[in-house]
């Protein structure tokens, strides 16, 4: 029986150690196969890094001059001289510097806004545009008020109604013409009157009024007084306004711009043979820094021609 067990130990330790066997051969073989390939694979990358630079190497030595045929240079060279030397025209698509198109886009005859209050130093033509070439609107007398709303830099003022004028035909000062001594002689003595007498009911000094069409009985003869015309104001936004300095709007044929010390603001007016072809009766609804005096100015839709007329103070 112990020499059954002892056999059968004796041939459980001869397999093992036959499968052990076995299994290291196999992974001997294993090893050196993987070894081979790693050798092949090792050879390969070496061939190839030597076929990359022996290429370098000869696009090197093909692209470097061959400093033995220096003749072959000179014409390259003489060719790059001459183009680093040619002279470069300006295009013709140059851009303007800043000055040069400042100066072209400027226009002489562009208005800035500027308002005050002159007076003709002579006779001036008003004219709808800022330029001689425009057409004639009236003239302006000397002495005559203008209100200006912009200047431009060719010299000329544009007036409230919209035309223009020369700016060195007129001055800032008022000119003390015989008209405009005999109105204030004439408004002085009204004045010292109504002050010491009651106001009369019948013309005063009417010799040479010219008589109109209504009754003048009643009505204060005041004298001659220079008649104007305006329209429409333009305002710095670039509307057009057609509201009094008393709040009502302009209407032609009653509105009458006036100077308050003489004529206040409702003074009722009456002018025969009215130059505007109406009825005469106007109303004092507005004012002006250039009407002064005897002058007063009617508001038009067209244009008129300037005139003298009498005036008498209606009540």
């Amino acid at each position: 029986m112990g020499a059954s067990i002892a056999a059968v130990v004796v041939l459980s330790l001869l397999v093992v150690m036959g499968i052990y066997t076995l299994l290291d051969s196999r992974a001997r073989e294993d090893r050196a196969r993987r070894n081979a390939q790693a050798d092949v694979l090792l050879e390969a990358a070496e061939s190839e890094t030597s076929v990359s630079a022996a290429s370098e190497t000869e696009a090197s030595v093909s692209e470097t001059p061959d400093e033995t045929e220096p003749s072959e240079l000179v014409p390259l060279l003489a060719e790059t001289s001459e183009a680093e030397t040619e002279p470069v025209e300006p295009s013709e698509e140059t851009q303007p510097t800043e000055q040069e198109t400042t100066v072209a886009t400027t226009d002489p005859n562009a208005v800035e806004e500027f308002y005050t209050a002159v007076y003709a130093s002579s006779e001036i033509n008003l004219r709808t545009g800022p330029g001689t070439g425009y057409d004639v609107v009236r003239v302006i007398h000397t002495g005559e008020g203008i209100d200006v709303t912009g200047r431009t830099a060719s010299g000329w003022y544009r007036t409230y109604s919209g035309n223009y004028v020369l700016i060195s035909l007129t001055q800032e000062e008022p000119i003390a013409t015989t008209a405009a001594t005999a109105a204030q002689t004439t408004a002085a003595q009204t004045t010292s009157a109504a002050t010491t007498a009651p106001r009369p009911t019948t013309p005063v000094n009417n010799e040479g009024a010219t008589a109109g069409s209504a009754d003048t009985s009643g009505m204060t003869y005041y004298g001659t007084c220079h008649i104007t015309f305006y329209g429409p104001q333009q305002l710095s936004d670039g509307s057009w306004s057609t509201t009094t300095a008393t709040g009502t709007t302009c209407s032609e044929g009653r509105t009458v711009a006036a100077d308050w010390d003489i004529f206040p603001s409702g003074t009722v007016l009456y002018i025969p043979n009215d130059p505007l072809g109406g009825d005469g009766y106007y109303t004092v609804e507005d004012r002006g820094p250039g009407v002064n005096g005897n002058h007063l100015d009617l508001y038009a839709n067209g244009s008129h021609q300037v005139t003298d007329c009498e005036v008498y103070i209606v009540g």
